[in-house]
């Protein structure tokens, strides 16, 4: 099991008082918007731009494949006591399994392109995929943030696929994010930062 006292060492922002609103919120903010979840949402938004008889399979399918799985492996992990919490807050405790589902989703996305999986979504996978490798490795040495490198792709994905009446809502939504995750004492101001840039750079580089 872990242990509570090396986990608060590990932890290097101080956390702050338990319960109030605007703490709950904030969790409430970050689980919403959680990288699988944000995923989730990009796979809707690109759905739109399919012209195929069977989008409805093909897009289940990419749901079950990198949004469900590696959800379910979390889940897995936390139950064995093998990560603190389900955003992995703890950042040595990302590498491993950031790996394993960086590994498992190579794999997969080769598979489904192979079998024909929609172009749109076989993009979207090298994106989240290159995402999540440099994620990996800037957590090699330092903690960047998941959740707003998440949100700054899907940001620039709506402006790279325009849905015009999102345009104005990713942003905002986006600060709101960066906002949870420094009230939740998960992320300083400079990582929010340092993973919206991250997000919206590599996004921008595939879907543009």
């Amino acid at each position: 099991m872990i242990n509570n006292d090396n986990i608060a060492q590990k932890v290097t922002f101080p956390r702050p008082a338990e319960g109030g609103r605007t703490t709950g919120a904030a969790n409430l903010v970050s689980t919403v918007f959680s990288p699988a979840l944000v995923v989730f949402y990009a796979v809707i938004l690109c759905s739109y731009s399919i012209a195929h008889s069977s989008k409805l399979l093909w897009t289940s399918l990419f749901v079950l494949l990198f949004v469900l799985v590696p959800t379910a492996y979390i889940f897995y992990l936390m139950g064995r006591g093998k990560v603190t919490d389900f955003h992995m807050s703890v950042r040595e405790e990302r590498i491993r399994p950031l790996s394993i589902i960086f590994i498992y989703s190579v794999f997969s996305l080769l598979l489904y392109g192979f079998v024909g999986g929609p172009g749109a979504l076989v993009t979207l996978g090298y994106s989240c995929l290159a995402l999540t490798g440099l994620w990996i490795l800037v957590s090699l040495y330092w903690k960047i943030s998941g959740h707003c490198a998440a949100m700054g792709a899907l940001g620039a994905m709506v402006f790279a696929y325009p849905h015009e009446s999102l345009v104005f809502v990713l942003p905002p939504l986006a600060l709101l994010v960066a906002w949870s995750r420094i009230r939740l004492g998960c992320h300083s101001l400079s990582q929010t930062v340092a993973g919206l840039t991250l997000g919206v750079a590599v996004f921008w580089f595939f879907l543009s």
